[in-house]
């Protein structure tokens, strides 16, 4: 089963992962990106070749899982 985990900004997952920024009022809050998660001071970003999504709060290891079967 697929379930968020939250991120902790010391442990960032490696690879790409699917990452949802949950917390409320702030800019970008529950939009979702696939990309690579990355620290720049405080704030967690996520990152794919055109896009940002700053603040985010929870991931998905994505291929941890087989698409095809959900």
């Amino acid at each position: 089963m697929m379930e968020w985990q939250k991120i902790l900004p010391k442990k960032l997952p490696q690879g790409e992962v699917l990452a949802a920024n949950f917390r409320p009022y702030t800019y970008g809050y529950k939009e979702i990106l696939v990309g690579r998660l990355y620290k720049d001071g405080e704030n967690i970003i996520c990152e794919d070749e055109n896009t940002q999504l700053e603040g985010c709060t929870h991931y998905i290891q994505i291929h941890d899982f087989d698409l095809e079967d959900i």
